[in-house]
């Protein structure tokens, strides 16, 4: 009976961190889709659009994960931040080159509808981190925060 237990035990924990991960992360992708479309329809260029949001989104979201894991310990503090910092700055480096791509091919595919090219940038962009959400968790979980794993 104790292995079970111990199986429905992981699996909650499970549960409960994705459920509160998944709900940061749309807190984040709010806030960063947000700053992408308004900074890209403004005119700034895919990647710089890309750096802002990231910036705008990743705050919240490393304190909100911070939390969610349970980390309380300043002296942790510093490596928690380099180990999130470096998933994330690989997503945005992901998300700068999707958008990058994806505005030329918006450019050749819709010459004059600005409009049209910011849905497709933006597409790519959503994408990149929808796809990096599942990759993200398991990386958070370890290897930001592996003391919090219980």
């Amino acid at each position: 009976m104790a292995p079970q237990a111990t199986e429905t035990t992981g699996a909650k924990r499970y549960w409960r961190l994705i459920s509160r991960f998944a709900a940061a992360s749309v807190v984040a992708t709010a806030i960063s889709q947000v700053v992408f479309l308004l900074a890209y329809s403004l005119g700034a260029a895919p990647v710089a659009a890309t750096i802002m949001a990231w910036l705008a989104g990743a705050i919240p979201n490393f304190t909100l994960n911070r939390r969610t894991w349970g980390s309380t310990d300043r002296a942790n503090l510093r490596g928690e931040i380099l180990r999130y910092a470096i998933i994330s700055v690989t997503t945005a480096l992901l998300a700068a080159l999707a958008t990058h791509n994806a505005e030329g091919l918006a450019r050749s595919l819709f010459p004059d509808a600005r409009s049209a090219q910011v849905v497709v940038v933006w597409g790519a962009f959503l994408g990149t981190y929808a796809v990096m959400f599942v990759i993200k968790f398991f990386l958070v979980d370890r290897l930001v925060f592996p003391k919090q794993r219980r």
